[in-house]
C-alpha cells in the first residue's frame, strides 16, 4: 500500500511539474508576441500612433481585374486596368469617416473615358451616397463606420499596427520569414475566426511589411513598401496587392497626414438634393409578354428571351445565363409553347456579340437545330464558346443593314467599345427594337445614375444606338433588352436622354471640393 501511495504522490507532482511548464511555456510565448507587437508600435510613432486623432489619406491605386473584352479576336475576356483616386478622411475620435473615389477605366470594354465617381459619408451614426452626376444624397441603412471606406483605410500600415496593438492577446507567433533577405516575425492574429490576419514584422525595424488576410476562398497579400515618417507617424508609400493567381492593386502615390481632418469634410455638398427611393421592376418570376401580334418576350431576372413567329417557325434572341449551358432560354421556350399551344422549332438564333454570358444556351440550342445569325467577325468566338465548331453553313453572316423573314425582321449592326459588333434586331410593322448590353432600367419608372459603373458606359451606347436609329430612319415605340424585364417607349428614352451628364473635369471637381456650391 505504501509503494502505491508513493507511486500516486509521483503522478500527481508529475502532472503539477508539467502544467506548470505549459503554462510557463505560455507566458514565455506571450512575451515573445508582446515583445514583437510593442517593437512595430514603437516603430509606428509609439504614443503618437495610439493615440492619434484623425487622418487624411490620397492615392491613386492602379488595379488589375478580369473581364469582358471589346472585340471578339481577344477572346471572351481580358485582363483590365483602371486607376483610381482615392481620399479618405477618418475621425477616429468621433467615428466620422468620408471616402471619395474617381475610377477611370484604362484599358477596359468601354466607349468614353468619363470616370465613375463614389462618395460615402458615415457621421453621426448615419450613412449616407452622394451622387454627384445628379447632385443628390441618400440615407443608406447598410454603410456602416466600417465599411463607409470598402476597406481602404484597412489597408493602412499604421491603422493595422493600431489595430494588432488592440487584438495582441489574440495573437501568436508562428514563424520566421525572409523578404528581400531581411528576417521578419510572422504572426497570426484572432486564428480561426473572420477576423484572422497574418502580418509580417521586420525583427530589424519593427516595420509591417506583409499582410495575409482571406477574401473568400482566396488569400490576399499585401505588401508594404518605402516607409515614411509624417508628424513622427511611420506610413508605407507603396502597396502591392496580389493573390496566388493575379495583380489586384499596386500603388507608388500614397500620401497620410496626421490629426488635421475639417469638419466641413464630412458635410454633404451644399445644395443638394435629397434623392427619392427607387422602386425596382419585379422580375423574381418566369414570365412571358406578347408584345405585337407573333411576338413574345420570355425570361426572369436578369435575361429575357425575344421570340418572333415567323409562320412554321421561330426566330429567338437573347440567351442569356452567368453559367455556361444555362437552360434559361429552353425553361423560356417551353413557357413559349405551353402559352400558345403550338411546338414551331426554333430555327435561326441572334448573337447580338461575342461576350459567353450571351451565348450560354447556345450549346441547346444548335442542338435543337437552330442556325446562328451572327456577324461574320464573331464566328470564331462561338466555334470557341461551343468547343465544337458548327458547320459553316449554321451561321447565318450580317455584316449590312439586312432583313428575315420576308422583311418582317431587320438586323443592323451598332458597333461600341464594349462589343465592337453589336447586332440589333428591329420589326418594322411593330416599330420595335431588342438590343442586348446597350440600354435598360432595372427600376419601375426610374433611371440608372450615368454617375456610376455600367451606367456611365451604358448611357453612351444608348447615344451609338440612337445614332443609328436616326441615320437609318427609324421610328421606335418598343425598346426591349435581354436584361431588363422593363419595356422602355420612346418617351422614357428621350427621359434618359435628358438626364444631365457633367464633364469629366466637372465631375471630378465635384467630387473632391469640400462643400461643393451648385453651379
Amino acid at each position: 500500500m505504501g509503494y502505491k501511495k508513493t507511486t500516486l504522490q509521483q503522478l500527481k507532482l508529475g502532472a503539477l511539474i508539467l502544467l506548470l511548464l505549459n503554462f510557463s511555456s505560455e507566458l514565455v510565448a506571450g512575451e515573445k508576441e508582446n515583445g514583437i507587437i510593442n517593437k512595430a508600435i514603437e516603430a509606428y510613432g509609439d504614443d503618437k500612433l495610439i493615440q492619434l486623432q484623425s487622418l487624411k489619406f490620397t492615392d491613386n491605386i492602379k488595379n488589375f481585374s478580369i473581364g469582358q473584352s471589346g472585340h471578339s479576336a481577344q477572346g471572351p475576356m481580358i485582363m483590365q486596368l483602371n486607376n483610381n483616386e482615392i481620399e479618405i478622411s477618418l475621425d477616429l475620435t468621433n467615428k466620422r469617416k468620408v471616402f471619395k473615389r474617381a475610377t477611370t477605366r484604362l484599358v477596359w470594354g468601354h466607349g468614353t473615358d468619363m470616370p465613375t465617381a463614389a462618395h460615402q459619408i458615415f457621421i453621426d451614426g448615419k450613412g449616407y451616397v452622394v451622387d454627384h452626376g445628379l447632385q443628390q444624397y441618400r440615407l443608406v441603412k447598410g454603410i456602416n463606420y466600417d465599411n463607409a471606406d470598402v476597406g481602404f483605410s484597412q489597408l493602412l500600415d499604421p491603422l493595422i499596427i493600431r489595430q494588432l496593438a488592440t487584438d495582441r492577446d489574440h495573437s501568436q507567433w508562428i514563424d520566421t520569414a525572409y523578404i528581400q533577405g531581411q528576417a521578419h516575425d510572422v504572426l497570426t492574429v484572432n486564428a480561426g475566426t473572420k477576423q484572422e490576419y497574418t502580418v509580417y514584422l521586420n525583427q530589424k525595424n519593427g516595420y509591417l511589411t506583409r499582410m495575409l488576410k482571406k477574401r473568400g476562398q482566396q488569400t490576399r497579400s499585401y505588401d508594404f513598401m518605402d516607409h515614411q515618417q509624417t508628424q513622427g507617424i511611420t506610413w508605407a508609400k507603396q502597396m502591392f496587392v496580389s493573390t496566388a493567381e493575379q495583380a489586384i492593386y499596386h500603388t507608388d502615390s500614397r500620401k497620410l497626414s496626421f490629426n488635421s481632418v475639417k469638419d466641413n469634410q464630412f458635410d454633404i455638398p451644399s445644395g443638394y438634393k435629397p434623392q427619392t427611393k427607387k422602386r425596382f421592376f419585379d422580375v423574381s418570376q418566369l414570365t412571358i409578354r406578347q408584345l405585337a401580334k407573333d411576338v413574345y418576350f420570355v425570361g426572369q431576372g436578369w435575361g429575357y428571351t425575344l421570340f418572333i413567329d415567323a409562320g412554321d417557325h421561330y426566330i429567338s434572341a437573347g440567351a442569356w445565363g452567368q453559367e455556361n449551358n444555362s437552360q434559361a432560354w429552353q425553361q423560356g421556350l417551353n413557357l413559349l409553347r405551353k402559352t400558345t399551344g403550338n411546338n414551331k422549332p426554333v430555327t435561326q438564333h441572334l448573337v447580338s456579340h461575342h461576350h459567353n454570358d450571351h451565348m450560354s444556351g447556345l450549346s441547346n440550342i444548335v442542338k435543337r437545330g437552330a442556325n446562328l445569325i451572327i456577324h461574320p467577325t464573331d464566328i470564331s468566338a462561338v466555334n470557341k464558346h461551343l468547343q465544337q465548331p458548327l458547320a459553316d453553313n449554321r451561321f447565318v453572316p450580317i455584316t449590312e443593314t439586312s432583313y428575315l423573314a420576308d422583311g418582317k425582321i431587320m438586323l443592323f449592326d451598332v458597333p461600341n467599345g464594349h462589343a465592337s459588333h453589336n447586332l440589333v434586331i428591329y420589326l418594322p410593322q411593330y416599330k420595335l427594337l431588342f438590343t442586348e448590353d446597350m440600354f435598360g432600367s432595372g427600376y419601375q419608372v426610374e433611371f440608372g445614375s450615368p454617375n456610376g459603373w455600367p451606367s456611365v458606359d451604358t448611357y453612351q451606347r444608348l447615344d451609338s444606338l440612337t445614332n443609328k436609329i436616326n441615320k437609318l430612319g427609324l421610328e421606335v415605340e418598343q425598346y426591349v433588352s435581354s436584361h431588363h424585364g422593363r419595356i422602355l417607349s420612346q418617351v422614357e428614352i428621350d427621359k434618359a436622354q435628358s438626364i444631365s451628364r457633367p464633364s469629366k473635369e466637372e465631375l471630378v471637381n465635384r467630387l473632391f471640393s469640400h462643400n461643393t456650391e451648385l453651379n
